[in-house]
């Protein structure tokens, strides 16, 4: 007993710490085969289309075994057929009876049994172990379910923590559609008209009936139509740079360096477009960390560095301000924090005193190889 609890501890503290799904039911399969010394253990999971998918084994194999596939000509009353009719608890204890046992009588199996995992009161699928001897002990069925209560546990904080994922992603998307539609509606609708009016008024004043004063009072008022506009291009650009939906990351971040106050060295090795959300959020962490440096670090210089490897997006911006910098509630790193996970990625911030401020985020670019829960 104590060394299932040791064994329970172990995969609960796995489940904790925010692994693939993958891992943990390869890890719960490996304990649970290490503590009934059974020939295999694996656990299968049921898709909502009628199929079944083996998503972990431990032990014996055979060509009807191949994990992340469909789980197919399992007999009808052999483990999976049972737990999926029944919803309980089943046990074979000689698979030379069992029509359709042949596949598991060639990779040594004599009997097994199988216990349901329910998630959220739903049935989610199964663990299963095997033996090459002889029946399992009486027990087994219940000794096992102290293993499938804690999967399900371990599932159902995996699915909340992936709807909360993608509910996250959602905003984040939604914003980013809000920001580029404004930057939009200013580029052709704000900017447009304004650009109008500056070349009406300087064609009013070259009219050679204006007097002095007239014309003088005319090109003070273009100068300030000039400004305006600039200074509306300016905003347009911090809402959503139109350089970055039409020519992706590297060209929005060398732009982005040509219009920042301070001295900056860019690096950018990223040799393909990206999806939209992935070069949104990179581009608004290096746009962030710049501000914070400009407002808040006094820095003199900045280098920022953007790299794509394993389909990981690695972006740094370090700064030889003061230090100090601190993600707190209601600052602009928070919410770089939540863009960055949002999109599966993680943002670190290496900020001693007096000795610059390093911000580095990994995006993945690539959708997650785990199958959903």
């Amino acid at each position: 007993m104590a060394e299932t609890q040791a064994a329970l501890r172990r995969l609960a503290l796995l489940s904790a710490q925010n692994v693939s799904h993958a891992e943990v039911f390869a890890a719960v399969t490996k304990e649970i085969r290490h503590r009934f010394g059974s020939l295999t253990a694996r656990m299968i999971r049921f898709e909502s289309q009628g199929t079944a998918t083996i998503v972990a084994n431990e032990g014996t194999a055979g060509p009807h075994v191949r994990v992340g596939e469909e789980w197919t000509n399992f007999p009808e009353h052999g483990l999976t057929g049972t737990v999926w009719r029944t919803g309980r608890p089943a046990r074979v204890d000689d698979y030379r009876e069992i029509p359709g046992g042949e596949p598991y009588r060639a990779e040594g199996l004599v009997s097994a049994v199988a216990v349901p995992i329910f998630v959220s009161g739903s049935l989610w699928g199964l663990i299963a172990i095997g033996s090459g001897t002889g029946p399992l002990p009486t027990d087994a069925e219940e000794r096992l379910s102290e293993f499938t209560d804690l999967t399900a546990t371990a599932i159902a904080t995996a699915q909340s923590r992936a709807e909360l994922i993608a509910s996250r992603a959602r905003i984040v998307a939604a914003a980013d559609e809000a920001r580029a539609r404004i930057e939009r509606n200013l580029h052709d609708g704000a900017q447009q008209h304004l650009v109008t009016l500056g070349l009406q008024i300087a064609t009013l004043a070259e009219c050679p009936d204006l007097s002095a004063s007239a014309r003088c009072e005319l090109q003070k008022v273009l100068s300030g139509l000039r400004t305006v506009l600039t200074e509306l291009r300016e905003i347009a650009r911090g809402i959503h740079p139109a350089v970055l939906s039409d020519a992706g990351l590297g060209p929005a971040l060398r732009s982005l360096a040509s219009r920042s106050a301070l001295p900056l060295r860019v690096r950018v090795d990223v040799p393909a477009r990206l999806a939209s959300p992935v070069e949104v959020g990179a581009y608004y962490v290096v746009a962030e960390s710049l501000t914070n440096a400009i407002k808040h670090a006094r820095a003199t210089h900045a280098e920022v560095t953007a790299t794509l490897a394993n389909d990981v997006l690695c972006v740094s911006v370090a700064d030889d301000g003061v230090g100090g910098a601190v993600g707190r509630v209601g600052s602009g790193l928070i919410g770089l924090q939540d863009r960055v996970e949002a999109l599966g990625g993680r943002l670190l911030i290496d900020s001693p005193l007096g000795a610059g401020t390093r911000i580095h985020c990994e995006i993945p670019t690539a959708k997650r190889g785990d199958k959903p829960l």
